[in-house]
């Protein structure tokens, strides 16, 4: 995929913006971004909330976490510490979101979605910022670590 956007933005001047359409992952964004996108649209963030999946800072799962697992039945935990989401904020456990995803409530979905959306949202301030600083190339190593967006300060 990145050979096909690479030559689909070879002859677009610089000056123009670059919009990529159906590219949501977070390891596709941070190459997209890259590759000079700059701006992205895609269902992606939303439709994994509706299945149950929540985005984590864990690139080795495909920053992803399926709440609907029993792994999660007894767990405390929030989706992701430090995270301003409703969902994180609010003091809802993963376990908890469980219960609801298994009950069919419309409650969960809704938090999930709200988190996801609250994750790409950072992750590409995230980009922005270490563009503007500089440091791009040490923040997109530093998340393809695993490191939270808005959790590592930029080197400048």
């Amino acid at each position: 995929m990145y050979e096909v956007v690479g030559w689909a933005i070879s002859g677009i001047d610089d000056a123009r913006p670059r919009h990529l359409l159906g590219i949501g992952d977070v390891d596709d964004l941070i190459r997209g971004v890259e590759l000079g996108i700059d701006t992205f649209d895609c269902a992606m963030p939303t439709r994994l909330g509706r299945h149950g999946v929540a985005l984590v800072p864990e690139p080795e799962a495909r920053w992803r976490a399926d709440l609907t697992a029993a792994r999660w039945r007894e767990s405390r935990d929030p989706i992701m510490d430090g995270c301003p989401c409703p969902a994180c904020a609010g003091g809802h456990s993963r376990g908890y979101l469980r219960y609801l995803l298994k009950n069919r409530e419309l409650t969960a979905v809704r938090l999930l979605t709200l988190h996801n959306l609250a994750f790409i949202a950072r992750l590409m301030a995230d980009l922005r910022d270490a563009i503007a600083a500089g440091t791009f190339g040490a923040r997109a190593a530093a998340l393809r670590g695993g490191a939270a967006p808005g959790a590592v300060e930029h080197a400048v």
